[in-house]
């Protein structure tokens, strides 16, 4: 890790602490709706009992949830302190992982903490009331496939790869 500058440590404090004021921390800031370069599991979440150790999916490099023209997108709907989606959400990683060659943008939404009008408007068009839920569209942003629960690791990289193969 590079030493930063007396200016650039005054502004990071400064940027973290007005999160703080806010009253949204780090993971929340992430969680809310927005796709990653990196999705990781958070530390700490439970896979046999419905705790509330926040969201389950962490990421460290923000961008917005539009589509991108030419990738498949998976959406991800999930919430806090529930057992399904932190399970699912292992295999969303696993995938996520899987896939980091291929054209393919994540979008992680927390549905009782959407922070912009981009998270809300794919909550309301494609989210169907339930968690976890997973949509993939294709590359023309067409659903391909989506489904309610928790849904094996085969047939997640299946449908991925079946919208990966649909021409632009």
């Amino acid at each position: 890790m590079s030493a930063l500058a007396p200016g650039q440590l005054f502004e990071r404090i400064l940027f973290v602490c007005l999160l703080a004021c806010l009253g949204v921390g780090y993971v929340a800031f992430c969680s809310g709706a927005l796709a990653a370069d990196d999705l990781k599991l958070k530390k700490g979440i439970s896979f046999v009992q419905d705790i509330d150790s926040g969201f389950p999916i962490e990421c460290q490099k923000l961008d917005d949830c539009s589509l991108e023209p030419g990738k498949a997108t998976v959406l991800f709907f999930g919430a806090s302190g529930d057992l399904n989606t932190n399970r699912q959400a292992k295999r969303l990683v696993d995938l996520y992982k899987q896939t980091s060659t291929k054209p393919v943008k994540f979008i992680v939404i927390d549905v009782d903490h959407t922070q912009n009008d981009q998270a809300r408007s794919l909550l309301k068009n494609h989210y169907k009331g339930y968690i976890p839920f997973e949509v993939i569209l294709d590359k023309n942003g067409k659903v391909s496939w989506s489904s309610i629960g928790e849904v094996e690791s085969s047939i997640l990289n299946q449908q991925l790869d079946k919208a990966l193969s649909v021409t632009p």
